[in-house]
Parts: structure tokens; C-alpha cells; sequence
């Protein structure tokens, strides 16, 4: 939903392998996820940001 103070700190090239981490800001309410998220290549971090998501149920087919 949402994309807030997003950082890059370092160049991703393709082949790297990325780790995210994410941890909540603020407790899940009406499904709305307020999280602060870092980003890892090579072990070295590559980006940070404060990130809103959606909670959303799919049908399963």
C-alpha cells in the first residue's frame, strides 16, 4: 500500500541472492501491516524502508 523513507544503500546486480527482514511497527489492525524493512545482499545491507501492506484472504483453487 505504501512505501515511506526507502533508502538504497548499495548496488543489486542479478544473481545475488536477497534477504529480507521485516518487523512490525505497529500491531495488525483491520488487516493493515505497518513494518520497517531491511534488505540484504552478500550479507552487506542494501536498502531499508518503513512499508504498509494489506492482509487479504485468497480462494484457494
Amino acid at each position: 500500500m505504501k512505501i515511506d523513507n526507502a533508502k538504497f544503500k548499495r548496488q543489486v546486480i542479478p544473481g545475488d541472492t536477497l534477504l529480507f527482514k521485516l518487523e512490525l511497527i505497529t500491531p495488525i489492525r483491520r488487516g493493515i501491516v505497518h513494518m520497517q524493512g531491511t534488505a540484504y545482499a552478500n550479507n552487506k545491507l542494501v536498502t531499508e524502508a518503513e512499508l504498509m501492506a494489506q492482509i487479504v484472504k485468497t480462494k484457494n483453487n
